[in-house]
């Protein structure tokens, strides 16, 4: 099963990669840190994901290449989901609860289904509330 996940910080990346991995050794994480290639991923990859987790705020622009790269914002990753046919359940796991909201009623318009983990006390959430709700929506929705 192919767990997609959106998020800029590199630690809470790795407490959701080891969390998984002793949950679900089966699963598989790819991992992104910014919208536009999670999106560029998702156009080839989305028939086979079975879970995305997407945080909305992935920081400030900075230099890639040579060049400013925006990051965007997980809103962008939940406006290319409102295009395509609903497949999988989506956590949107954000303290900004304005963006959050605003993701989650995106892909509820579009027939997603979207739940939301906030972020609370450093990484302790992945474990306690993240990851157990990945685990059951994994096993109530089935895996592609």
């Amino acid at each position: 099963m192919l767990v997609a996940i959106l998020d800029d910080a590199g630690e809470r990346r790795a407490e959701m990669a080891d969390a998984l991995s002793e949950a679900l050794p089966e699963a598989e994480v790819v991992h992104f840190d910014n919208a536009p290639a999670i999106i560029a991923w998702l156009r080839e990859h989305l028939q086979d994901v079975a879970i995305l987790s997407l945080d909305h705020d992935l920081g400030p622009n900075r230099r890639e290449g040579g060049a400013v790269f925006d990051p965007g914002i997980g809103r962008d990753v939940t406006d290319f989901l409102a295009e395509a046919a609903a497949r999988c359940p989506v956590v949107v796991h954000s303290s900004n609860t304005q963006g959050a909201t605003s993701m989650l009623t995106t892909l509820e318009l579009a027939g997603w289904l979207g739940h939301r983990v906030v972020p609370l006390n450093d990484l302790a959430w992945i474990r306690e509330r993240w990851a157990p709700l990945v685990v059951h929506l994994l096993s109530t929705a089935g895996a592609p």
